[in-house]
């Protein structure tokens, strides 16, 4: 059917991904309003995180539908097995990004740009495998954008050094998990000449990411630290940071499955971080 095709074709079978797009969107939240977060706000980011990963998993198999056929991982994406037409992904994704839209215009004008340069950045990312060895930077950029938005809500100072290094610590964040998920693809993606920090980082990749996941740990730290948070935050930020490390040390890199379950095991990182900025 077209619908279960095309359900699978925006991932929704698949939430992980929007809850490590989501938590990054209420950490901003948090971060202003600490326990007096909106529940309407936290909503509202829910379904534009819900949908806005959908339409960015569109345009990453439309971009890959030659690669995706030929990586065992992912030949059977409703693009890349012919179930979903060219067409039909495309007016999905338009309406996607209308559902999008409506979100965005919820909230003020200053927002609306940190919006388009999110949106850029997720049309991006998809390319940028074919000419960086770094792609998951972009991923990171992109996936982490919802903590200056959610700050942008309440102050037109969005871009204070506490929230860019919250940003920044998104981005550690994001590196992270996303190079041991492309240790997945790693034989595949070294055959088709694409690029990957799992590639890059190569026998170094588990001190890279445990250098990774310290380096996330003292920039949440710092953007607390410059808003004048209390110990607790500290304390939850050292606990998501070790038990990240902790999962870390022992995966198996040439177990996709094991990578998988790394991957999926960030939302309880995202979680705790959350947890301290409720508490900061």
């Amino acid at each position: 059917m077209l619908v279960s095709a095309l359900w699978r074709l925006g991932r929704f079978d698949k939430p992980i991904g929007i809850v490590l797009i989501l938590f990054p969107c209420w950490w901003g939240l948090a971060y202003i309003q600490g326990f007096a977060i909106d529940p309407k706000l936290m909503l509202l980011f829910a379904l534009g995180a819900t949908v806005m990963r959908a339409a960015g998993c569109i345009i990453n198999d439309y971009c890959d539908i030659d690669i995706d056929q030929k990586v065992q991982r992912t030949q059977n994406r409703p693009l890349a097995t012919g179930e979903v037409t060219l067409k039909q992904a495309l007016l999905f994704f338009v309406a996607l990004c209308g559902v999008g839209l409506a979100v965005l215009l919820q909230f003020p004008p200053r927002c609306w740009g940190i919006g388009a340069i999110a949106t850029v950045l997720f049309m991006i990312y998809p390319k940028a495998k074919r000419f960086t060895h770094y792609p998951q930077i972009f991923l990171g950029l992109a996936f982490n954008i919802g903590f200056p938005m959610a700050v942008a809500l309440f102050t037109a100072n969005w871009y204070h050094p506490g929230v860019v290094a919250a940003y920044a610590a998104g981005i550690c964040w994001t590196v992270a998990y996303d190079t041991v998920y492309a240790f997945q693809d790693i034989e595949d993606d070294r055959h088709l000449n694409i690029g990957s920090t799992a590639l890059r980082f190569g026998s170094q990749a588990r001190a890279i990411l445990v250098g990774l996941y310290g380096m996330m740990v003292l920039l949440l730290c710092l953007a607390c630290y410059l808003a004048h948070s209390s110990l607790l935050a500290y304390a939850f930020f050292s606990g998501a940071g070790s038990l990240a490390i902790y999962k870390l040390k022992g995966v198996n890199f040439t177990d996709p499955q094991a990578c998988r379950e790394f991957f999926v095991a960030n939302q309880w990182v995202g979680l705790l971080i959350f947890i301290g900025f409720l508490l900061r």
